[in-house]
C-alpha cells in the first residue's frame, strides 16, 4: 500500500513540472508577405506572422548611480525599435536579426514560452541558427496585486477639482513607463542596451 501511493506521488510530481525545453532551427519563409510581414517558421506547430513593433520611446533616459552619484543617459529608442516585432494574434514578441534566412531571435512566443539563440551550439548544414524554447516558469508574485481598500484611499488620492478638468478629454495620452531594477538583475546583460531591448521586448 505505501508503495503505491508512493509511486502516484513522483508521477503526479512529474507531471505537474515545466516541459523539456525544444530545440529549433528558425527560419524565414517570406522576408515580406503580400500584407507587409514577415513570415517566420519555428517548428511544425509554430509560425508567427511579425509585424514592426513600436515600444521604446523615441529617447530613452536611464538613471543609474556611479560612486554614489547619480548619472543620467539616453538611449535612442527608434534604434531599439528598429528591431522589434510582433505577432499579435499569438501574443508573441522578439527582437529580430534576420541574414537570408537565417535568423537570430530572442523574446516570448506567448504568455507560456521564451525563445533565445544557441551561440555556443553549430549551426545547421543550411546555416540555420539553433534557438532553444523553454517554458516561461509560473510565479504566483506575478500575479499579485496591491489592493485599493477604503482605509487608504483618502491617503493616497484627492478628488479634483472640477474647474480643474479639461472641457473635453484629449484624445491622446502619452504614458510615461518607469521601471526599477537592482543590481542582481542588471548584470545578467553585457550592456544598457541589452537590457533596454529586453524590457521592450517584455513589456
Amino acid at each position: 500500500m505505501s508503495t503505491a501511493s508512493v509511486f502516484i506521488l513522483l508521477v503526479a510530481a512529474a507531471a505537474q513540472g515545466l516541459e523539456t525545453p525544444k530545440l529549433v532551427y528558425p527560419r524565414l519563409l517570406e522576408e515580406r508577405s503580400p500584407d507587409g510581414k514577415i513570415v517566420l517558421h519555428l517548428h511544425d506547430e509554430l509560425t508567427l506572422n511579425l509585424e514592426g513593433a513600436s515600444v521604446a520611446a523615441p529617447r530613452m533616459r536611464v538613471l543609474t548611480e556611479e560612486n554614489g552619484r547619480p548619472l543620467t543617459q539616453f538611449y535612442d529608442g527608434e534604434e531599439i525599435n528598429r528591431n522589434l516585432y510582433q505577432d499579435a494574434e499569438k501574443m508573441a514578441t522578439v527582437s529580430l536579426k534576420a541574414n537570408g534566412k537565417s535568423v537570430q531571435l530572442e523574446g516570448v512566443l506567448g504568455p507560456k514560452h521564451r525563445i533565445h539563440p544557441l551561440y555556443t551550439m553549430e549551426r545547421s548544414e543550411s546555416g540555420l541558427v539553433p534557438h532553444m524554447i523553454h517554458e516561461i516558469e509560473h510565479n504566483e508574485m506575478s500575479d499579485k496585486v496591491l489592493t485599493f481598500t477604503e482605509e487608504n484611499k483618502h491617503s493616497q488620492l484627492s478628488e479634483r477639482s472640477s474647474l480643474d478638468a479639461p472641457e473635453t478629454p484629449p484624445l491622446e495620452v502619452v504614458v510615461e513607463v518607469f521601471m526599477v531594477l537592482d543590481k542582481a538583475h542588471h548584470t545578467y546583460f553585457n550592456s544598457t542596451k541589452e537590457l533596454l531591448i529586453y524590457l521592450c521586448v517584455n513589456t
